[in-house]
């Protein structure tokens, strides 16, 4: 950002400003203890605002082109509609009715390839979430398509739900989508509007949108993205993320997980409940500092902690139903 800087002449008077040698002593000591307060002050709002993931998906790890079985998401088709696809390209599930798809423009046959007017890759990675336009008839004009979350259970402070999205073809733009959020279950009936009539612009630019969800601290809610387009061509949506302020996660790591024993000496057993996978591990010190970070795609493990220093540090596991994140010791 460039600021233009306007400079005030200087005044003709001169003016003399005689301190004690007390005072200037005083003088410094004040300035010097101001100093130092709005550093600690800083300090204490960086740390107030250090962000924890939620959770997040890409959707690179599902499978290419499917419509259901997409991990625990919950995809609806209100419009039951046969869908638009491309003259020339194949691909599983194309042209049949469905609300997203896991698409993957690479793997196409023959690959997608993007243009001036047309792009259907991914903001990140292989694969995005997409909803086809339905195709019109005498009683149904446009999309009702559902993108429903896992559940997700909120931090105790300052929850916010970012997303990237784009309309992927310029002559069919202006896709039309709303976001809900339910805190009973994944059908229809259950979710309120959050914000609906969103108009993503038509120049295959993708754009983040984020939505508070302050007032929902603490409670285990469901995020559905609906697509409403009337007659357009393809809606794509990436990068889905939560993150929150607040660690204050326990119930969510109580419920899905176990970590023993707590003080440690040199291993901590992690364990899921239930046949949750887990699908990655994060440790790291009170001071943010990541100590450990471990692949997952297991429902148990154990972690080396016998070259780690004695003290706390914090637990994160990353799973397809959130995250969940629990302070551990280390003896």
């Amino acid at each position: 950002m460039w600021i233009s800087q306007i400079s005030r002449p200087l005044s003709t008077g001169i003016f003399f400003l005689i301190f004690t040698e007390v005072q200037i002593i005083n003088l410094i000591i004040k300035l010097s203890m101001r100093k130092l307060l709005l550093s600690a002050l800083l300090a204490a709002c960086g740390m107030s605002q250090a962000q924890t993931t939620v959770f997040e998906d890409s959707f690179d790890t599902y499978t290419d082109f499917a419509i259901t079985g997409v991990g625990s998401w919950t995809m609806i088709d209100g419009d039951l509609r046969p869908t638009y696809g491309f003259t020339g390209v194949t691909f599983l599930n194309s042209g049949v009715a469905k609300a997203f798809q896991v698409f993957n423009s690479g793997t196409t046959s023959p690959p997608l390839t993007a243009s001036a007017s047309s792009d259907w890759t991914a903001r990140t990675g292989d694969k995005a979430m997409v909803c086809f336009a339905a195709v019109p008839n005498a009683s149904v004009s446009q999309n009702d398509d559902w993108l429903i979350s896992p559940a997700i259970t909120l931090g105790t402070d300052t929850n916010q739900l970012s997303f990237w999205a784009k309309s992927c073809d310029t002559e069919f733009g202006n896709e039309e989508f709303g976001v809900y959020i339910s805190t009973t279950g994944t059908a229809v009936t259950d979710f309120v509007p959050f914000e609906e009539f969103i108009m993503s612009p038509p120049d295959l630019n993708y754009y983040e949108y984020t939505f508070d969800l302050t007032d929902y601290s603490s409670q285990t809610v469901y995020i559905a993205i609906r697509c409403t387009s009337a007659d357009m061509f393809g809606f794509m949506v990436d990068d889905f993320k939560v993150t929150t302020t607040g660690l204050g996660l326990p119930n969510f790591f109580n419920q899905n997980f176990a970590a023993y024993p707590n003080p440690a000496n040199d291993v901590l057993n992690l364990n899921s409940k239930n046949g949750l996978v887990i699908n990655g591990v994060q440790l790291t010190d009170l001071n943010g500092r990541v100590v450990r970070n471990l692949n997952g795609g297991v429902t148990e493990m154990q972690i080396n902690l016998s070259d780690l220093a004695s003290g706390a540090y914090f637990l994160k596991v990353q799973s397809d139903a959130g995250v969940g994140v629990h302070k551990i010791l280390k003896k």
